[in-house]
């Protein structure tokens, strides 16, 4: 059994351009989710999947830089590019990580994929219904299922958000959604990096985890955190 965490990341933005090699307090946003990646037990492999466009020649670059494999594939179809990343470090399972979370835990990725090979679920998930907030979410997948549902897949939307076909057709899998043992409030919290406002809330909570020697693996403690963003700085906060 050989299970990979897949990093999806690509240079285009259009509300935020470049986002993925952006600094963050010293380290880019793609450099903070390799090094979060890193944390997580379970795994053998890291990758990260990125499109063949020229524009992500800059993202290989650096990627190779962090020595960490890279594939290249499709730039809108995030299933083919899954699928074939999968294929080619043969990989039984993969942990879908987004590029622009920062802040995602090792320790509920870790604690997922324990649960994913005991009861050999299609996909293990926290967003069906989400029971995480944004940037904090986690999803599982067997390669199997790419690879026996890849040409049913033809939607645009669907290709391009990797799970959203299995999650409209819940009667055809075994999806398992996971929720936290004590309840979490996360309404109104985010802690992806998309737009200028994502930018200096990832920027400032960053802040305090060097000022305070802390890496805020603790889901609690990240979102008290972004909730402190939010009280503090209200102006930029309206939309």
């Amino acid at each position: 059994m050989k299970i990979g965490a897949i990093i999806f990341s690509r240079f285009s933005s259009e509300r935020l351009p470049g986002k993925a090699l952006i600094d963050i307090s010293g380290r880019s946003l793609l450099g903070r989710v390799i090094d979060r990646t890193k944390e997580i037990q379970g795994i053998d492999k890291i990758i990260v999947a990125t499109s063949s466009e020229p524009e992500d020649d800059q993202i290989e670059d650096f990627v190779k830089k962090e020595n960490i494999d890279v594939y290249r594939g499709s730039l809108d179809d995030v299933v083919r590019r899954a699928h074939e990343t999968c294929l080619k470090y043969s990989l039984d399972r993969f942990i879908r990580i987004c590029g622009d979370r920062p802040f995602f835990s090792p320790k509920l990725v870790t604690d997922l994929i324990k649960l994913s090979l005991k009861e050999d679920f299609d996909i293990v998930t926290t967003t069906f219904p989400r029971t995480y907030p944004p940037g904090l979410t986690c999803e599982i997948l067997k390669t199997e299922l790419l690879t026996k549902n890849l040409n049913l897949i033809t939607e645009k939307e669907d290709k391009e958000h990797l799970t959203s076909f299995f999650y409209k057709n819940p009667e055809k899998f075994d999806i398992n959604n996971v929720s936290p043992k004590n309840q979490i409030n996360f309404d109104g919290i985010n802690l992806c990096v998309d737009n200028d406002k994502d930018l200096e809330r990832a920027r400032w909570i960053s802040d305090q985890m060097i000022q305070n020697n802390d890496n805020c693996y603790n889901i609690e403690e990240i979102i008290a955190l972004a909730r402190e963003w939010e009280e503090y700085f209200p102006t930029l906060n309206k939309d």
